[in-house]
Order: structure tokens, then sequence, then C-alpha cells
């Protein structure tokens, strides 16, 4: 399994519209066959601020996912909206409890 962390911080007044582009890149994420689990959180001391977990079955299923035109149109929209780069943290799985 090949997990991501990402963390995003909106800028002030955009949050909302991050979590739109958030929405619609988990629809993508929902209907990718190699895309164990994607999931969106919002920290709760921090109105502006987003962590997604995300769960694929290896390095070329998150590539796959990347290239999708979709995401990366949403992707692009991003350097307007965050107040810092995105954090990423790659993780290989280890142990886990069963996700179904």
């Amino acid at each position: 399994m090949f997990v991501l962390l990402v963390e995003l911080e909106a800028n002030p007044g955009f949050s909302g519209e991050l979590e739109n582009i958030l929405r619609s890149l988990v629809n993508v994420a929902e209907k990718e066959a190699e895309t164990v689990f994607y999931a969106v959180h919002r920290p709760l001391d921090s109105a502006n601020s987003f962590v997604l977990y995300e769960l694929y079955k290896d390095r070329s299923a998150w590539d796959a996912h990347l290239q999708s035109e979709l995401v990366q149109k949403e992707l692009k929209q991003f350097e307007a909206l965050l107040a810092v780069p995105p954090k990423i943290t790659f993780c290989e799985t280890i142990l886990t409890t069963s996700l179904g």
C-alpha cells in the first residue's frame, strides 16, 4: 500500500472554495479502482486547514490519480487558494485494521 498524508492551509476567506475542490477530488478518487481510501479531514482547531489521508494500491496508482485531467485542473487552483505550499508526507503501510 502507498499512503500520503497531505496538509493544506487555505488563505483566509478561501477555505470554502478549497473544500469544494477537495470534494471534487474525493469524487474522482472514489471512481478509481486502485484508490483504496481517500479522506479529507479538518482539524478541530483550524477552520482554514485540511488534512488528507490517501491510500492507494501502490505508487503507480497514485501516479495515475495525479495524471487525471480533472485532478490536474483542480490542483492548478491550489496556488491561489493556499497560504503555504502543501506539506506532503509519503508513508509505507506497516500495520492496519480492516478497511471493510
